[in-house]
């Protein structure tokens, strides 16, 4: 709670000895941080000590400061200037105040925490200088946290020395330069758009093939390699949104115009085009339609290819200066949906499609007379020979940490548990627990504290919310960053590297992802014996930076050219670094799973004569000190990850437990997919590898042929859902292409919701088979269009929560297409009369809840 002319402590010393010392060194410097940037904040701020004392305050702060810089920075930059990079942090946080205050607002707990709006202007300013922001990806510390600014700032201190390149600096001159705008200046910058991911190649490609034919045509790409990216890039294209682009030619007011075969598709279209081009993304959107997205010099709209026929007559444009198809194979029939291509006018047209077919097929031929060329092909074997999708075997190795300073993190846990004990059953929570948008009236766990207090910081005050449960908050938070910059036990990933390097008759080369310098200083040591050639490419192997340099080539070089032996670097893969070929990959480097990691290991991993590359990945599971409800969803969602990653790339990962107790997983993977569940539940949206969705999302990703799979391989009489028993379902699913692959990625989600309530998932399916089961008088025996097409099938479910202002819903018809080479005709019936669902579906949710919670 803010304190104004009051303070609890007479003297620092006391206050040092009765909070700060109880408390591991991270938590002292969160909570001190807090108090400092209060005072540079609020007026007449006077904290928890006696004025007078406020300098012991600052003296002893400094110090943590002092310690937390060198640890991270260390033998990477020089950290001697101390005191300057305090100066800059706190005249970093003063113009991020400033920025903050200019921009809509969000609400946090403290004016100095980095909101969303300034975050993305900060980082479209930092991109605008040529930087590739994902450099400066910090997600793993929560944004209301109060160390997020100070993790930014030392994140771009590592990245300047990894990369050689002025980060910082450049940081810190833009966050100045933007607390200087007046708000209006400041609200422009937001709203203006602009390329923020960097291209892949066959992106860039196919690009310029699009744009050298006049901007009109095709691009077939294979899944995974980045149709949507593309398509924004054309947007980019057309309004002048590429970093450094000084072509004055684009529109002023650009029209623009993404058509797709559902609404939910169209919904995620949205999304993307926020974030890739770095527009604001609302904190919460119920709607499951597609709202125009606006920005300085145009406006993006969203229809449903059926509602684009001629006879529904919608409200077009008179001209698009740019019009998007996706999945275009869906629109090559000119009497069905392919009248869709030719209601708009437009001045440019892009199509995109993983697969339309051979150059003698009706639909090619059809969709090059409609539309246009086909202007590039990118197909799997060659994104698999580029590394865009893998090639390789894939192993996930759940292993306990190995903290940098485990005092600290038993500490911490022990921390935890008693602040916890103390306010679970206290008159204060017991109160506000009655008010809050919760379905329990006591904690269970962790877990559920975690639900309530981001309920309170939505819907109270901060001066609401009890002391103990802001400081229950900060010290999970602490133990949280403590978690993140620790590594997995390197004692398995090293003894694996062995394995492999021992056989003499079998030469293998491997490269070894470390946390950091120290880490991949060990590795190297321990692994000397073992390995004949052992090189190491690091930022400290020489006295200068261009010694440096030259020692890291000619080690890379050299690995190059052995026939038996290990590279290992920390972070190589972000650095830019061209990593020589190799058959093993070994990661300890983190705890997040990126589908960036992945596809750079596949441009690593190669095939050795009669060898399949292998890559192995380490992932952190507290064995000691596991706290359930906060462990437990943590590492669920790591899992998840891991598997919608593995639908992504067509490698699913095997899961070794060997290394940790299986009890403990066990008991982790339920509790946490019953967080997870909640979640969904209560209108929250899960963090998936392809964004956040809610549960609408993933019950529109059901077919006919999906739902009747699972009521028919699942076993639903007992008492639980069984995973081996959903992972055969998912296999079987993959394997008849009866999904697409985010499909496959949203319906895996209703294994957690349903895995302790068979008989409410049978409800569910059966619900959503009958919404779904085709006119009896159809032929059903032509259902295939032989893959991921059927994806145009998938219902749109009304719940109560998605209602908008327009209520008709222009999803596609569900039945069966009687002619699988052509495209689907279009249906006969009116949208808005086809679409009304009936009393039963429009409930399914709704439903849900009841069973799970009771109404």
């Amino acid at each position: 709670m803010t304190r104004l002319g009051d303070y609890d402590y007479t003297f620092f010393d006391e206050y040092q000895a009765k909070v700060l010392s109880q408390r591991p060194a991270i938590e002292q410097l969160i909570l001190l941080d807090d108090e400092v940037a209060n005072k540079i904040v609020i007026t007449r701020y006077e904290g928890p000590v006696d004025p007078v004392e406020w300098t012991s305050l600052e003296q002893y702060y400094s110090g943590l400061f002092a310690d937390f810089i060198t640890e991270r920075i260390e033998g990477i930059i020089d950290p001697t200037p101390v005191e300057q990079n305090r100066e800059r942090f706190h005249q970093f946080r003063k113009d991020i105040v400033e920025l903050n205050q200019k921009l809509p607002a969000q609400r946090t707990a403290r004016a100095d925490v980095l909101s969303g709006p300034a975050e993305t202007v900060l980082l479209k300013h930092v991109r605008e200088r040529g930087f590739d922001p994902s450099a400066l990806d910090i997600t793993h510390i929560g944004r209301g946290s109060g160390l997020y600014l100070l993790e930014l700032f030392v994140t771009a201190a590592q990245q300047e020395a990894y990369d050689d390149r002025s980060l910082l600096q450049p940081l810190l001159k833009e966050a100045a330069a933007l607390g200087s705008l007046d708000q209006t200046a400041a609200r422009e910058r937001l709203r203006a758009p602009l390329l923020m991911v960097s291209l892949w190649g066959n992106q860039e490609d196919g690009l310029q093939q699009w744009q050298e034919n006049d901007r009109e045509g095709i691009l077939e790409m294979a899944t995974a390699t980045g149709k949507t990216v593309a398509g924004i890039a054309a947007i980019a294209d057309i309004c002048g949104a590429f970093p450094g682009q000084s072509d004055t030619s684009e529109p002023d007011n650009a029209r623009i115009l993404v058509v797709a075969h559902s609404n939910a598709i169209l919904k995620q279209w949205e999304r993307e085009i926020q974030e890739k081009l770095g527009l604001p993304m609302p904190a919460h959107d119920p709607g499951d339609k597609a709202t125009d997205v606006t920005f300085t010099n145009g406006r993006v709209e969203f229809q449903t290819a059926q509602s684009l026929l001629p006879r529904y007559d919608r409200d077009l444009a008179d001209q698009y200066d740019l019009v998007i198809y996706d999945e275009v194979h869906h629109y090559a029939n000119e009497s069905g949906y392919g009248a869709a291509i030719d209601r708009p006018n437009y001045t440019a047209a892009i199509g995109l499609s993983a697969t339309i077919g051979d150059d003698q097929s009706m639909k090619r031929r059809q969709l090059t007379e409609l539309l246009g060329d086909v202007v590039y092909t990118y197909g799997v074997e060659q994104a698999q020979r580029d590394g865009i999708i893998p090639d390789f075997d894939w192993t996930v190795h759940p292993t306990p940490l190995d903290p940098y300073e485990q005092d600290e993190w038993d500490e911490t846990t022990d921390r935890i548990s008693r602040q916890f004990k103390r306010l679970k059953h206290a008159d204060t929570t017991t109160n506000l627990l009655q008010d809050l948008p919760v379905p329990f009236v006591q904690f269970e766990d962790l877990g559920d504290f975690i639900r309530a207090h981001e309920a309170a910081g939505r819907t109270l005050s901060e001066d609401a919310i009890p002391d103990e449960w802001q400081n229950l908050a900060t010290t999970i938070h602490s133990r949280s960053w403590i978690r993140h910059r620790s590594q997995p036990k390197i004692d398995d990933a090293v003894s694996l590297a062995e394995e492999y390097l021992a056989d003499p008759d079998r030469p293998i080369k491997l490269v070894v992802f470390a946390m950091d310098i120290d880490t991949a200083d060990e590795i190297a040591d321990r692994l000397e014996d073992t390995a004949g050639d052992v090189y190491l490419a690091h930022s400290k192997l020489e006295s200068s930076s261009r010694k440096t340099r030259q020692t890291v080539q000619r080690n890379i070089d050299a690995f190059s050219k052995c026939d038996n032996g290990v590279l290992i670097s920390p972070k190589m893969l972000d650095e830019g670094i061209d990593v020589p070929d190799a058959e093993v990959g070994i990661n300890v480097a983190g705890t997040k799973t990126k589908l960036q990691l992945v596809q750079r290991m596949g441009r690593v991993l190669r095939k050795h004569g009669e060898q399949r590359p292998h890559f192995h990945h380490f992932i952190s599971m507290p064995d000691e000190n596991y706290v359930p409800g906060l462990d437990s969803k943590e590492y669920v969602q790591e899992l998840n990850w891991v598997r919608e990653l593995g639908e992504m790339i067509g490698v699913q990962p095997i899961i070794d437990d060997a290394g940790v107790d299986t009890d403990l997983l066990e008991r982790a993977e339920q509790r946490g997919h019953e967080l997870w569940a909640q979640d969904l539940l209560e209108d929250l949206e899960i963090e998936t590898v392809q964004g956040n969705v809610q549960l609408e999302e993933l019950l529109n990703a059901l077919t006919f042929e999906a739902t009747t799979e699972l009521l028919t391989t699942l076993d639903l009489s007992g008492d639980r859902v069984h995973k081996d028993n959903w992972q055969t379902v998912m296999r079987n699913l993959r394997e008849a292409e009866t999904l697409s692959i985010e499909g496959l990625q949203r319906v895996w989600w209703l294994f957690p919701l349903y895995r302790e309530r068979p008989t409410e998932l049978v409800e569910l399916l059966e619900a959503t088979r009958d919404a779904l089961k085709p006119e009896e008088n159809e032929d059903t025996s032509q259902r295939s269009d032989s893959g991921r097409n059927k994806q145009e099938h998938s219902n749109e479910f009304t719940t109560p929560n998605a209602a908008d202002s327009d209520s008709t819903d222009y999803s596609v018809d569900h039945s069966p297409d009687p002619h699988p080479d052509e495209p689907a005709q279009a249906p006969e019936t009116d949208p808005d009369d086809a679409a009304e669902p009936a009393e039963e579906d429009s409930s399914i949710v709704g439903r849900i809840r009841d069973s799970l919670f009771g109404g």
